[in-house]
């Protein structure tokens, strides 16, 4: 496929309903995924760092470092891509809260603010 996809940004992107965030998402290159969700997992760090602890940092920083477009390719290489996704959810899993997960690691989380950006 050679046709031009759209690219979205961080802010575009998460302020969307759910619904369309899904459209989109399904939409977009693999290279704006794996931006998207690294941007989000980026800010979430940021909010959430002062109530994690090392261990908890330290794991969300190894996703972060993780995270790239061959997760979002679909003639990816789907096994040993599925393991080191499912290798880092397992180390996540072992010490963040399920809400923490989705939060962190889900498309379908809540738009996370840059810090001072907070409206209201």
């Amino acid at each position: 496929m050679n046709q031009e996809q759209p690219t979205i940004g961080y802010d575009q992107f998460f302020l969307k309903p759910l619904q369309e965030r899904v459209k989109i998402f399904n939409q977009i290159s693999a290279e704006n995924c794996a931006l998207l969700i690294k941007t989000h997992a980026e800010r979430w760090l940021v909010a959430n760092r002062s109530r994690l602890t090392h261990e908890q940092v330290a794991i969300v920083e190894e996703i972060i470092g993780s995270i790239s477009p061959e997760w979002y390719k679909t003639e990816r290489v789907f096994d040993k891509i599925e393991q080191e996704v499912e290798a880092l959810r397992q180390k996540a899993e072992a010490v963040l809260s399920p809400e923490d997960i989705l939060q962190l690691m889900s498309n379908r989380a809540e738009y996370v603010p840059t810090i001072g950006d907070e409206k209201g």
